[in-house]
């Protein structure tokens, strides 16, 4: 389960969340949805632990796996060698590589795409109750959206809980996610969760 509870979080004598209030202890897919600097990051960082709530009530009971919106990885090393350290499905390695049509160069080298799939590639590859991402199809092609779009449905159809940040929440509307409206750090909730049998 994660819950936020009238959650207020201040930045510089400012609040950038006032009052939010988040119940999620379902399975199926939830996009936050906001202008930026409506708060959908702060919110994403208060589940994930990276930063802590001023006041209110916040309760994570859910292992998370976690993809930030800017993230690092080592320049200098070879994709195949990176994903050979950091996957638990080891075996699965050179299938993903070739899959995704990731190229085997130095990660420094990569498009910011080629980063990101990488990037996304390791977040579901561990065995979580949750995956948070944020602006998760940033920079990816139509091919590698579709590809990213199936790995979501397996781990909705496992019982999954995928929470994320969307420019345009418009790709997912055909798993009718629910939807969190953020506007000036208060939240809304827009829609009916998605019901993982209409996968089928």
């Amino acid at each position: 389960m994660i819950l936020l509870n009238n959650v207020q979080k201040k930045y510089n004598g400012n609040y950038i969340l006032d009052n939010a209030t988040i119940k999620i202890n379902e399975p199926g897919i939830y996009i936050l949805q906001g202008v930026n600097g409506s708060g959908k990051s702060t919110i994403i960082k208060l589940i994930t632990g990276v930063i802590y709530k001023t006041s209110g009530e916040l309760k994570i009971n859910s292992v998370i796996s976690y993809l930030p919106d800017k993230f690092s990885m080592p320049k200098l090393m070879k994709v195949k060698t990176y994903l050979s350290i950091v996957l638990e499905k080891k075996s699965k390695l050179d299938e993903l590589v070739s899959k995704f049509q990731i190229p085997n160069k130095r990660i420094g080298e990569l498009s910011k795409g080629n980063q990101q799939k990488l990037g996304l590639l390791q977040i579901f590859d561990y065995e979580a109750d949750c995956y948070v991402l944020d602006e998760p199809i940033d920079g990816l092609d139509d091919y590698a959206k579709r590809l990213i779009k199936e790995i979501i449905k397996e781990k909705i159809q496992m019982k999954k809980i995928i929470i994320m940040s969307l420019h345009n929440k418009t790709y997912f509307n055909d798993l009718e996610p629910k939807i969190f409206d953020i506007r000036e750090g208060r939240i809304s909730e827009k829609r009916k969760k998605y019901q993982p049998n209409q996968l089928d």
